[in-house]
């Protein structure tokens, strides 16, 4: 099977790139046309500004961050020209504010991850997510925007280095190893919620299929800053212990984070946080956000996907053992 079959753009230094699938990646670097053209970027612009003013009505902090492509940092990276990373949607969306977006509560990483793309790798070469410093490069982006205190202590928390096969490597043949370094951040921190829709995640039973819905809470009294933030998000953010959410947990007294590109209201009118952020993945945005999510409604409907997916399985069972 060709690289171009599998959506993989074989890149300079061993850097591998998604350039398809079910984000469309490439064509999102398209001003007109495209599965993202300007028309379409003006609808999260104006999602941003009405999710600030919202916050601002309720008494609580709004950030709105968007995780770069890899392409968008890494894309002198290209072996041969895919996309203009000038035409990146991140980019294009800054424009489209009426005056500085950071009075929105729009933080950008487009320009810092840039420039210090070649002292350190930002992203795994074999994989589409941002690799620990990455992550910590958010992070720190996000607490300076939010007025949060860091937490210091994250750089020294323990660490496993290993030879891994990532997502984009593990679809090559050969398929191509990576040394990893993998931070564990969560340690003060402790997760005191999570649905079951977060236990069917990590149960690793349907894949990547069950995960909108996603909800936990974590506590921590040891944080440099007494207050809870309301953490919407996805893949980049997460549940896992080595991501985003886990470096949030170890700065806030409690984060509150839901697996939705979407703001669901409600919850945020009963969770009372003293800051909201959502986080989207740029290759995420071909969907412009309509923030009409509602986290009960989809629970029930990963929970019954997860019931259907258990009697599946247990069906091809039985029928394997009859032939």
């Amino acid at each position: 099977m060709s690289l171009a079959s599998l959506h993989i753009h074989k890149g300079l230094d061993d850097w591998l790139f998604l350039t398809g699938g079910s984000n469309f990646v490439t064509t999102l670097y398209q001003r007109d046309g495209g599965h993202l053209p300007d028309a379409a970027l003006a609808r999260w612009r104006d999602a941003v500004v009405a999710r600030k003013a919202r916050c601002d009505a309720l008494g609580a902090r709004y950030a709105h961050i968007v995780i770069p492509e890899k392409l968008t940092i890494y894309g002198h990276k290209q072996a041969e020209p895919l996309v203009d990373p000038d035409l990146a949607p991140g980019l294009r969306l800054i424009k489209l504010f009426h005056g500085d977006p950071a009075i929105y509560g729009y933080v950008d990483l487009i320009a810092l991850m840039r420039a210090h793309r070649d002292n350190v790798d930002l992203y795994w070469r074999t994989d589409t997510h941002w690799s620990p410093v990455g992550c910590l490069f958010g992070y720190e982006t996000l607490c300076d925007a939010l007025g949060l205190a860091r937490n210091d202590a994250l750089v020294d928390r323990p660490f496993v280095d290993d030879l891994r096969l990532l997502d984009l490597g593990s679809k090559l043949d050969p398929p191509v190893y990576e040394p990893v370094r993998e931070i564990s951040w969560l340690q003060d921190a402790t997760r005191v919620y999570a649905n079951n829709v977060v236990r069917l995640l990590e149960a690793h039973e349907y894949g990547g299929e069950i995960h909108v819905g996603s909800h936990a809470i974590f506590k921590n009294p040891k944080a440099p800053n007494d207050c809870k933030l309301l953490l919407f998000g996805d893949s980049f953010s997460g549940v896992s212990p080595h991501f985003f959410t886990a470096l949030l947990a170890e700065t806030v007294g409690e984060l509150e984070f839901v697996w939705s590109a979407n703001v669901d209201w409600g919850l945020v009118e009963r969770a009372k946080p003293d800051i909201v952020v959502t986080e989207i993945a740029e290759r995420y945005m071909a969907l412009p956000p309509n923030d009409r999510f509602n986290l009960r409604a989809a629970e029930r409907r990963q929970a019954l996907l997860g019931r259907r997916r258990r009697f599946e399985a247990w069906l091809r069972d039985k029928l394997a053992k009859w032939r």
